[in-house]
C-alpha cells in the first residue's frame, strides 16, 4: 500500500469516527433532554391538576365553583374528575382517548391513594420508539386526604416536535464539528506519523542495491526513531547475509564444478575398466589369428608352390589379418575418448554394435546374445559413448552372473527394446531396453545397494562395484530410469526407460556407429 492510499484511508477513517461519536453524543443529549421534557411536563399536568381539582373537591369556605366552571378553562386532551364515591364530576374523552382509559386511572389512584402515570400507545420520537401520550393520575384532597381523583391524557408528540427542531442546527454543528476536528487530527496524525513514514519510504526507493544505506530520523519524531533503528539493524543484516549468500554460492559453483569434474573422471575410469576386461579376453582372440597367418606364411616361403595355392595362401592370410583388424578397431572405438556433446542417437546400431564386440569374447563362448530389437522408434538425444558404456557393463554383469550360476551351454542373454506412452498430458513416448539373462539372480536384501557406488556382489578383484552406479548416473542425466527385477536362482532383467526425441529436428545430428 503506498502512503497517498494509506493517509486516504486515515482521513476517512478520522472523519468517520469524528461523526460517528458526534452523532452519539447527540443521540445521548437527546435523550437526556427528552426525559427531563417529559418529566416537566407530565409534572406541570399533575400540579395543574391538583389545584384545580381542590377548587372543585375542596373549594374555599364560601365559594362552590361548578367544575365545569373550573376545568372546562384548561384544553384538555382528554380528563376526567371523579369524587371519593367514584362519581363523574367532569368528563372530556375523544376516540383516541375513550372514558374507560380515564376511569381505569382515576379508579386504581381512588384504590391506592398514590398517584401514577401509565404508558399509552408507541409513537417514532426524534431516534425511536416512545411513548404516544402518559396519563396522569393523581388524588384530590388537602393534607392526605382522599376526596376524589383526577386523570388526564398528556400527548408527547409536542415534546417531541420541539426536540426535533431544536436538533436541526445540532446536525449542522456536528457536520462543521466534524470537518474541523478532522483536519486537526489528520494535521496531527501527519505531522507526527506520517511525515517520517513518508520520509522512511523515500529513502527506501532511493536505496540502491550495491551502496550503502540506512534510515534517518530526527529525534521528535518518537517512536518513529525506534523503527528507523530497526531498519537499520535489518538492512545490516540483511547486508551481510547477502554477502554470506553470495559466497554460499561461489563455493556451491566451484564445488558443482568438481562434482561434474568428479563424475566425468569416474565415468572414465569404470569404461577403462570394463575395456581392459574385454582387451584381456581380445589378446587370446587375436591370438588364433596370428598363429594361422604364421602357418601361411610358412607355406607361402616354400619355393615348389603353385601360383594359385600361393594366392589362395595369400587370401587366408589377408582374411585373418583383417578379423584382428576389425577387433582392434572395435575396441579402440570403446577405450577413445570421444567428444561428450549429445546428439540424435540410435539405440539400436549401438546395440548391435556392442553385440558384435561381445561376441568375440571368451567369456560369450557358451553364452547365447538373443536381440529382439522391436521399437518402432529408437532414437535418443544422448550422448552414444555413455550409452555404450551402460550397455556393456549391463552385459558384462549377465556374463558374470551366469559363469557364476555354473550354467555351461545354456547361458542366454536377451536384450529387447519397445515403446511406452508416457503418463503425462504431452503423451511423450518412452524407448524401454530391456537386459535379461538366466544368471544367478541377486536377493531381495541386495536389490536396494547394487547402485550404490563400491557395492559388488563379485569375489574381491573381480569387480570395482561402480558398474551399476555409473550406469544409474548416465541413465539419470539423460533424463530416464533404470531398475532392476531379479529373483534369486532364476535371473535379472535391468529395465531402462529412456525419452525418445521429437524427429526431424533441424539442430540434431544423428549418430549411427
Amino acid at each position: 500500500m503506498t502512503v497517498r492510499g494509506f493517509r486516504t484511508k486515515i482521513a476517512f477513517n478520522v472523519a468517520f469516527l469524528v461523526l460517528l461519536s458526534a452523532l452519539f453524543t447527540d443521540v445521548l443529549v437527546v435523550l437526556v433532554v427528552q426525559g427531563v421534557m417529559v418529566r416537566s411536563r407530565l409534572s406541570e399536568e399533575r400540579t395543574l391538576m391538583e389545584t384545580l381539582g381542590n377548587l372543585v373537591l375542596a373549594p374555599p369556605p364560601g365559594a362552590a365553583p361548578a367544575p365545569a366552571d373550573v376545568l372546562g378553562q384548561k384544553n384538555w386532551t382528554a380528563v376526567l374528575c371523579v369524587d371519593a364515591g367514584g362519581h363523574h364530576l367532569y368528563a372530556l374523552s375523544n376516540e383516541t382517548y375513550t372514558l374507560a382509559d380515564l376511569t381505569a386511572g382515576t379508579g386504581a389512584v381512588l384504590k391506592s391513594g398514590a398517584g401514577r402515570s401509565d404508558s399509552l400507545g408507541l409513537t417514532w420520537g426524534v431516534f425511536w420508539w416512545h411513548p404516544e401520550a402518559i396519563r396522569v393520575a393523581t388524588p384530590i384532597g388537602p393534607n392526605g386526604a382522599v376526596r376524589g381523583a383526577m386523570a388526564s391524557i398528556v400527548p408527547l408528540a409536542p415534546v417531541y416536535d420541539k426536540l426535533r427542531q431544536y436538533n436541526k442546527p445540532v446536525f449542522i454543528y456536528i457536520l462543521i464539528n466534524t470537518v474541523v476536528l478532522s483536519f486537526i487530527g489528520l494535521y496531527r496524525i501527519f505531522r507526527i506519523y506520517l511525515r517520517p513514514i513518508d520520509r522512511i519510504v523515500r529513502q527506501a526507493d532511493d536505496y540502491g542495491r550495491d551502496e550503502d544505506f540506512f534510515f534517518t530520523f530526527r529525534q521528535e519524531d518518537n517512536e518513529l526513531n525506534r523503527l528507523s533503528s530497526a531498519l537499520n539493524r535489518m538492512l545490516q543484516r540483511i547486508s551481510e547475509d547477502k554477502q554470506k549468500l553470495q559466497y554460499t554460492v561461489a563455493s556451491l559453483e566451484r564445488a558443482n564444478r568438481d562434482l561434474r569434474r568428479a563424475q566425468t573422471e569416474i565415468i572414465r575410469a569404470e569404461k577403462m575398466a570394463s575395456v581392459g576386461r574385454l582387451a584381456a579376453g581380445i589378446a587370446h582372440e587375436i591370438g588364433n589369428p596370428i598363429g594361422i597367418v604364421l602357418g601361411y606364411i610358412d607355406l607361402i616361403k616354400q619355393p615348389d608352390l603353385a601360383r594359385e595355392e600361393l594366392e589362395d595362401f595369400a587370401r587366408r592370410a589377408e582374411k585373418e589379418i583383417q578379423r584382428i583388424n576389425t577387433v582392434i578397431r572395435q575396441l579402440l572405438d570403446l577405450a577413445r575418448p570421444k567428444e561428450g556433446a549429445p546428439r540424435e542417437v540410435a539405440v539400436h546400431a549401438v546395440i548391435e554394435e556392442i553385440v558384435q564386440v561381445m561376441a568375440h569374447q571368451p567369456m560369450m563362448a557358451q553364452i547365447r546374445l538373443q536381440t529382439r530389437l522391436e521399437a518402432a522408434q529408437d532414437c535418443l538425444w544422448a550422448d552414444g559413448d555413455q550409452l555404450r558404456q551402460v550397455f556393456l557393463n549391463l552385459l558384462l554383469n549377465s556374463a558374470d552372473a551366469i559363469r557364476t550360476a555354473g550354467r555351461p551351454g545354456t547361458g542366454l542373454v536377451t536384450i529387447a527394446t519397445a515403446l511406452e506412452n508416457g503418463a503425462g498430458p504431452a503423451e511423450e513416448k518412452w524407448l524401454v531396453i530391456r537386459f535379461q539373462d538366466n544368471g544367478e539372480g541377486i536377493s531381495a536384501e541386495q536389490i536396494d545397494n547394487i547402485f550404490d557406488p563400491f557395492y559388488t556382489t563379485k569375489e574381491p578383484g573381480k569387480g570395482t562395484g561402480l558398474g551399476l552406479a555409473v550406469s544409474f548416473m548416465i541413465i539419470e542425466k539423460l533424463g530416464g530410469t533404470i531398475r532392476v527385477e531379479s529373483q534369486l536362482g532364476q535371473g535379472t532383467a535391468m529395465v531402462i526407460h529412456l525419452p525418445l526425441t521429437k524427429s526431424g529436428s533441424a539442430d540434431q545430428t544423428r549418430e549411427a556407429p
